[in-house]
């Protein structure tokens, strides 16, 4: 199968394609799944660049890639949840015990993989699954609730736009924090106040903030 892989960490010069690689086995709790859609987040970067690898080595050859949506091809008989061409979407990152996903297909375990909602294209689903449990776990730790106000600072990215629509959802006030090409994108997903950052300094624009998300990072 055709797969991009890593034999060493570097930049995005060590990526190559290989043509030949073996479909990897499903394993005991694993499913086989042919990729159709797979989204590209920062930490996919962080594992070729080798900024985990004292915490989570992982081997090389490595195919990169968390984020997948597909169908199931081959599934261990023991799982019992998912079944040969079940639509599915979850995370199959080498540094969580699947194959990676940018390839044919990837060997995914049953615990990070759901099957996928019947109105969403592979690419919506495959958009979903790392951006969107962050920003749920995130209003889950914080205790987001309704009557609160919530500041979302980086209300555009990935995990900003989930955390969003998630807080409104939870009866939350939502302010959140943008560049100028974001505002009406960021106002569409639901938020009360937008900040605009390269116009609007922070410091002296908030007021009475029950939670702060910082997705953003940095001073």
């Amino acid at each position: 199968m055709k797969a991009a892989q890593i034999t060493q960490y570097g930049d995005a010069s060590v990526v190559s394609i290989k043509q030949d690689v073996p479909r990897p086995p499903a394993g005991s709790g694993n499913m086989i799944v042919e990729v159709h859609a797979a989204s590209l987040n920062p930490v996919d970067s962080a594992i070729r660049m080798g900024y985990l690898h004292q915490m989570v080595p992982i081997a090389f050859p490595a195919t990169l890639g968390s984020d997948f949506a597909g169908v199931v091809v081959e599934a261990d008989p023991g799982i019992g949840t998912f079944k040969t061409g079940d639509k599915v979407f979850g995370m199959a990152s080498a540094i969580a015990g699947g194959s990676g996903t940018f390839a044919e297909y990837s060997s995914a375990r049953v615990g990070m993989t759901a099957k996928a909602p019947a109105g969403l294209s592979f690419l919506e689903a495959a958009a979903l699954p790392l951006a969107g449990v962050s920003a749920l776990q995130a209003m889950e730790t914080l205790k987001v609730s309704k009557g609160s106000t919530i500041f979302i600072q980086g209300g555009s990215g990935g995990i900003g736009t989930f955390a969003i629509q998630i807080a409104k959802r939870l009866g939350a006030r939502v302010i959140a924090s943008c560049r100028t090409s974001a505002v009406d994108y960021v106002k569409s997903l639901g938020a009360d106040q937008v900040i605009d950052f390269e116009k609007t300094a922070l410091p002296g624009s908030l007021h009475d903030c029950d939670v702060v998300f910082d997705t953003a990072g940095g001073a």
